[in-house]
């Protein structure tokens, strides 16, 4: 066995710690990001990039070596002089030009470390290829970068010795790797397959990254998020037809249960393109004027074209005008830094205003962004915060009528309406309620004021229909010292007492108690108990006080009739009827789900114009 020459000990010691490409985070999200970043780059590369430029990167069937003479006719091969435009190696984890004269001297070396008789042999022939057209001179700086950041860089487990060569002999030009699967650094024995650290995915995401970077446009995703569903046709058989003139061949035929899987998959993948295009409308904006529609607006309606086409089980039809704009990837990636940089700044800004009603309002408005933006950037944390709605048990300014009363005014929920004379009502009792608030916390002035608020400011934080975990905590955040934020949190579940016994006495109109009712069942969670809701709990109370005790004993008996004239909406009466049916009975569990259910089976009836006919035999309703 031949000895390292003195270059390689002497270099590779030197150069050890020094090797391109190794950094704080190895493996493939080091250069490539998460699985996540790796996905939504390709399905954006997939909607505007030609679809015939994949990233190809095949294993030579039989090219590996076992023996130093196999290895010695593989390197032969490979930087032969015919075609061959150059040959590098990293012989001791650093890059250098390559002699094809060494090869002897290498196959020496190489298999001086070897060990057993690997299934596969001891080194891998892999092989790089490039697109029809591309430059040799271009090919070969993408090649030494890929080569280096694969097998040298450390950051798959080891670093493993590879000879190169870029051929321009065929009709498009490629680089051979003969690698040598025994690591330098840690001895790991080289594994490329589909569970590995290191698998040809990687592989060619980073030939995709790195062909990138150097103004090659390539894309490295599954055929199934390109929308092809059948196998593709080997090259062997479409060589042979293509020489003897014959028809294409047909690819494999697929089983009916494989089949179906693959057209699950693919509509996996239409829901991701749907999510990236509104994730780039979202980025493009409002367009302005007849001016052409911007590259973002175009890359939304190209991501929304993929969602459809994949749907209907048709192959991807990239749109180039925006592959000639440039990466569509790192065009979302700038909008999302942008993005962020402008929430913060507006965050900020938000914060600076003086105590205001106005700054509550511009406050709910960026959660509301927030929530919509989250989509663009889900790690960053500002946005994360402002789009949880607190909890309601750790939101000190939660009142149940108030945040009904908001959500009626701002955006009924689907199935609820309201008239132009409810609509007034509301207004008034609004109104109303931000009086009595107003005058309730003019007594705390001082407090509040040393606490850097005002009563108008507290009077919109109470009326919000939900307030942001950010928001609530921004409001803590304020005060300059410890103490000060106890004595601020003391404050706020102070009033918070107070204003629900000042809205005790509040008395609704039974119209507006029904669709405060009729809000809070629609938005209830599912397995709440018909009694722990507010405004259903009010209409029972007043059907004690108004209703005779015959009407209510046949209430009970299953007879709706005496709740006609005092409970309009037919799926209210049905809940009115069962929990007072059920007063007292603690141990029953009625959540407000099928009511909520119910209560819009009956909206849409009513829409519909049906006749409604109510049973409570035994607590069954039905329609």
């Amino acid at each position: 066995m031949t000895a390292p020459s003195v270059e390689d000990l002497v270099l590779g010691h030197v150069l050890d710690g020094k090797r391109r490409g190794r950094g704080a985070t190895g493996g493939a999200e080091g250069r490539l990001g998460s699985p996540k970043e790796r996905r939504t780059r390709g399905l954006l590369r997939n909607a505007s990039t030609p679809r015939s430029w994949q990233s190809v990167i095949k294993r030579i069937a039989g090219g590996s070596a076992r023996t130093p003479s196999e290895l010695k006719r593989l390197l032969d091969y490979v930087t032969r002089e015919e075609g061959v435009e150059s040959t590098w190696c990293n012989l001791a984890g650093y890059e250098r030009d390559f002699d094809p004269r060494k090869a002897g001297h290498v196959a020496e070396t190489w298999s001086s470390t070897w060990r057993g008789a690997p299934k596969r042999g001891h080194t891998d022939h892999i092989v790089l290829s490039f697109p029809r057209g591309v430059e040799v001179d271009q090919a070969e700086v993408i090649a030494r970068e890929w080569g280096q950041e694969v097998f040298g860089s450390g950051d798959y487990g080891d670093v493993w010795r590879y000879v190169a060569a870029v051929h321009k002999d065929t009709d498009h030009v490629h680089a051979h790797f003969v690698v040598d699967k025994h690591g330098i650094d840690n001895g790991r024995f080289l594994s490329i397959c589909r569970y590995s650290e290191l698998n040809f995915d990687v592989m060619r995401e980073l030939h995709a990254e790195i062909a990138q970077e150097h103004g090659l446009n390539l894309v490295a995703t599954s055929r199934l998020s390109r929308g092809l569903i059948e196998n593709a046709v080997p090259d062997l058989s479409v060589r042979a037809s293509s020489s003897s003139g014959s028809m294409a061949p047909a690819p494999p035929p697929l089983s009916d249960a494989e089949r179906d899987r693959r057209i699950e998959a693919l509509q996996d993948y239409a829901r991701d393109y749907d999510e990236l295009s509104r994730i780039a409308a979202i980025a493009a904006g409002p367009e302005q004027g007849p001016a052409a529609p911007s590259f973002l607006t175009r890359l939304a309606e190209a991501l929304g074209a993929s969602a459809a086409t994949l749907r209907q089980g048709l192959p991807l039809m990239p749109d180039p005008t925006l592959y000639e704009e440039g990466d569509a990837a790192a065009r979302i990636e700038t909008a999302r830094r942008e993005m962020i940089a402008a929430a913060e700044e507006a965050w900020e800004a938000i914060r600076a205003m003086d105590p205001s009603a106005e700054r509550v309002e511009l406050e709910r408005s960026f959660a509301d962004q927030a929530r919509s933006s989250l989509k663009l950037a889900p790690d960053n944390l500002l946005l994360a915060e402002h789009a949880r709605v607190a909890a309601h048990e750790e939101d000190p300014y939660f009142h149940p009528t108030l945040a009904s009363l908001a959500r009626l005014e701002a955006a009924p929920p689907a199935g609820l309406s309201l008239d132009e004379g409810l609509r007034a009502t509301l207004s008034h009792v609004r109104d109303e309620i931000g009086e009595r608030l107003t005058a309730l916390f003019s007594l705390r002035e001082d407090d509040l004021s040393a606490a850097g608020t005002t009563a108008l400011e507290m009077v919109a934080r109470f009326t919000l229909p939900d307030r942001s975990e950010a928001q609530v905590a921004s409001w803590t955040a304020d005060q300059p010292t410890p103490e000060a934020k106890v004595l601020w949190m003391e404050l706020e579940r102070s009033l918070g007492q107070e204003v629900r016994a000042e809205l005790t006495a509040l008395d609704l109109t039974p119209a507006l108690t029904e669709a405060v009712a009729r809000e809070q069942l629609l938005s209830a969670d599912r397995h709440l108990r018909l009694s722990e809701v507010p405004a259903l709990e009010a209409i029972v109370d007043r059907m004690y006080e108004v209703l005779p005790g015959e009407a209510l004993d046949r209430v009970m008996s299953g007879d709706l009739t005496p709740l006609t004239a005092h409970v309009r909406d037919p799926a209210l009466r049905a809940a009115v009827a069962h929990e007072l049916r059920n007063e007292g009975d603690l141990s029953a569990d009625h959540s407000a789900g099928p009511w909520a259910d119910l209560a819009r089976s009956h909206a849409r009836a009513a829409e519909l114009g049906l006749r409604v006919r109510e049973a409570t035999h035994d607590h069954v309703h039905e329609l």
